[in-house]
């Protein structure tokens, strides 16, 4: 609030000077007053008229609560509420309007705090309020809200008071969001340059709008270089506008590049054990996206258990989730290879059709505990993104599921390739009957295999939390994107899985770029069918008992 106190200061110090000295006469406190309190029904018009004729800062706050239907009344004196203390807690600090925008406080010096129904509101009518028009620009410039400032800034541009410029130069001196700052210096340099009358001053107001670098500045460029008669100008103006479109096309270039590597991680985290899997068993598991459903549904009772139960509003659910994700998709995987899959092995049509049953059964059950839409909140530190450059921003949560996959796929390699347990399913994966007469106990490899399959599904869905809604669905979107990688990387073999999911990632962003999703889905699937043609065994062909049959 000190902000805006700060704010009104600097635009009084502009308004003052252009206050037409009759109005000057006019009391604010009776008109406040009568405004609060009108003696008769046209008074409190005449009044709110009055304060906006005036336009003298110290009203600004005043008529912003009156605007935003706030305004309340404490032992004769105007209030307004301010954010609420707590989540659903209906409880909000008090600040004065009139004659100083400040907090309420009690005799210890302590603000008061209240509910909003415990206060005395002065309702005013629209028409009333309707009456503000011509200082609605001004009452938002010093709000705490960074959004409602700029929609202020951009405002002034319609505004035709002529000390606008002063006024919105005031505000930005003291402006301390890094947003809402480009944001309204790209309309004050916007202003200053449609004012301007030599070469020297536009060019000057065209390179500050270049080095701000707001979202609008080509356009801004682009309508002056249309609209002025100053032929240098002109040119320099459009000379911007061909540098800006070209970085912002090298942007748009990395940032797709960017989405197909995230896409691509995503696609990897969750074929990854559909890979391993069927590479083992020969099996068509449609119910794989379902464990990643599991994990997602686990990651949302994690945070229920913490928040609703223990009452720990922390961050600390979403990393114990990743472990809890795992072992009960996991555990899920291991039922199902006891009770169905482990009937089915080598018979790939036959999985397909019952996996599918169980897909639908999981989903149907999901639906009937969780509803049809739940939702995690994504932990705080990964809110925002990495800002690389102007206009290029890489964010958190993608950033932290690429990270997640390059580790899940390194513990998987070193799984493979390092331990007993990937000696076995290699050599199970290439010739099955030569490992069960080396004693190789096969069931009990396949139940461990099943078991990690599905749990890094089920840490797929985890991560898959911090981008989407938890619905019961969910898996059946990924499950053939899943199948697709695993076929076009070739049957079991990480590589092929991370080569093939971040090709197939980042085709799928840039024929999205130029075509409608859809569109680019087709175009997918044609290019994917036409290269297995070529290589019908994928880009990493199996040279085992798959292979051989």
């Amino acid at each position: 609030m000190n902000y805006t106190i700060k704010v009104w200061a600097g635009i009084a110090l502009c308004l003052l000077m252009g206050k037409n000295a009759a109005a000057q006469s006019d009391s604010i406190g009776i008109l406040i007053s009568q405004v609060l309190d009108p003696p008769h029904d046209s008074a409190r018009s005449m009044a709110l008229h009055k304060l906006v004729a005036l336009r003298d800062a110290s009203s600004f706050p005043f008529l912003g609560a009156v605007n935003d239907k706030k305004i309340y009344v404490r032992e004769g004196k105007p209030v307004t509420t301010g954010e609420e203390t707590g989540e659903d807690s209906g409880v909000f600090p008090l600040y004065y309007l009139y004659p100083e925008n400040t907090p309420v406080t009690d005799a210890s010096g302590k603000p008061v705090t209240a509910e909003a129904g415990s206060l005395q509101k002065v309702d005013i009518s629209r028409t009333d309020r309707l009456s503000l028009g011509p200082v609605l620009a001004y009452l938002n410039l010093a709000n705490p809200d960074p959004k409602k400032r700029i929609i202020a800034y951009g405002q002034l541009l319609t505004t035709s008071d002529s000390s606008k410029m002063n006024i919105l130069a005031e505000a930005l001196q003291l402006e301390k969001d890094k947003d809402a700052l480009t944001a309204g210096k790209e309309i004050l340099f916007q202003m200053k340059l449609n004012a301007s009358l030599s070469e020297t001053e536009a060019k000057a107001y065209i390179d500050s709008l270049d080095s701000n670098w707001g979202e609008n500045v080509t356009i801004i460029l682009q309508d002056y270089a249309a609209s002025t008669k100053l032929p240098a100008a002109k040119a320099y103006a459009a000379g911007k506008v061909t540098a800006l479109e070209t970085l912002q096309s090298r942007i748009e270039k990395a940032q797709n590049l960017f989405s197909g590597i995230s896409l691509g991680s995503i696609l990897i985290l969750i074929a990854l054990g559909l890979a391993i899997v069927y590479g083992l068993a020969g099996i068509i598991n449609m119910a794989h996206g379902e464990f990643m459903m599991i994990g997602a549904y686990a990651t949302f009772c994690m945070q229920s258990l913490f928040i609703d139960t223990l009452g720990i509003n922390s961050d600390m659910f979403f990393f114990v989730s990743l472990p809890v994700s795992f072992l009960i998709a996991g555990v899920f995987g291991l039922i199902l290879e006891k009770l169905v899959i482990r009937h089915l092995y080598s018979r790939p049509l036959e999985s397909l059709l019952a996996t599918w049953g169980v897909s639908l059964i999981l989903v149907q059950l999901a639906r009937s505990i969780f509803g049809d839409l739940t939702a995690v909140k994504a932990p705080s530190f990964l809110a925002g993104g990495w800002q690389v450059m102007p206009h290029l921003i890489l964010p958190f949560n993608r950033l932290f599921i690429i990270g997640l996959t390059i580790v899940v796929v390194s513990l998987t390699y070193l799984m493979l390739y390092r331990s007993r347990l990937g000696i076995r399913i290699r050599a199970m994966t290439q010739n099955r009957s030569m490992s069960s007469c080396l004693g190789v106990e096969t069931r009990k490899v396949d139940a461990i295999t099943f078991f990690l399959g599905s749990g890094l599904a089920g840490l797929a869905g985890c991560a898959m939390t911090l981008i989407g809604n938890v619905v019961p669905d969910m898996g059946q979107t990924y499950i053939v994107d899943s199948f697709l990688v695993v076929v076009t990387g070739g049957v079991g073999k990480i590589a092929g899985a991370i080569v093939s999911g971040l090709g197939i990632g980042f085709l799928t962003k840039v024929l999205e770029s130029f075509y409608e999703a859809v569109y680019g889905k087709v175009l997918i699937l044609a290019l994917i069918i036409i290269f297995l043609q070529f290589k019908p065994r994928g880009l990493f062909p199996d040279k085992g008992r798959i292979a051989e049959d």
